[in-house]
C-alpha cells in the first residue's frame, strides 16, 4: 500500500474513532443528566436542553481528546515513515 493509501486509511480510521467517541460521550452525558436529575428530584417536561448541552459538550470534549491523541502520535518517530502524515 502506498503512503497516500495509508494516509487515507489512517484519517478514515481516526475520523471513525472520533465519531464513535462523540456518540459514546453524548449517551454518557445524557445518562448522567437523567441520573442526577432523578436523584435530585428535578422534573422537566422536555429533554431537549439536556440533549443539546450533552451534544455540545461531547463535541468539544471529543475534539479535545482527538487533538491530544494526534499530538501524541506526531511525537512518534516512525509515524512519518508509516503514514506520511507530518509533511
Amino acid at each position: 500500500m502506498t503512503k497516500n493509501g495509508r494516509r487515507i486509511l489512517f484519517l478514515v480510521a481516526a475520523t471513525a474513532a472520533n465519531m464513535v467517541l462523540t456518540l459514546l460521550l453524548i449517551f454518557a452525558f445524557i445518562a448522567a443528566w437523567f441520573a442526577i436529575s432523578q436523584a435530585l428530584g428535578i422534573k422537566s417536561e422536555t429533554a431537549a436542553p439536556a440533549i443539546l448541552v450533552s451534544f455540545l459538550a461531547a463535541v468539544v470534549l471529543s475534539g479535545f481528546i482527538y487533538g491530544r491523541v494526534l499530538k501524541a502520535l506526531r511525537k512518534r518517530p516512525d509515524l512519518e515513515e508509516r503514514f506520511g502524515l507530518l509533511k
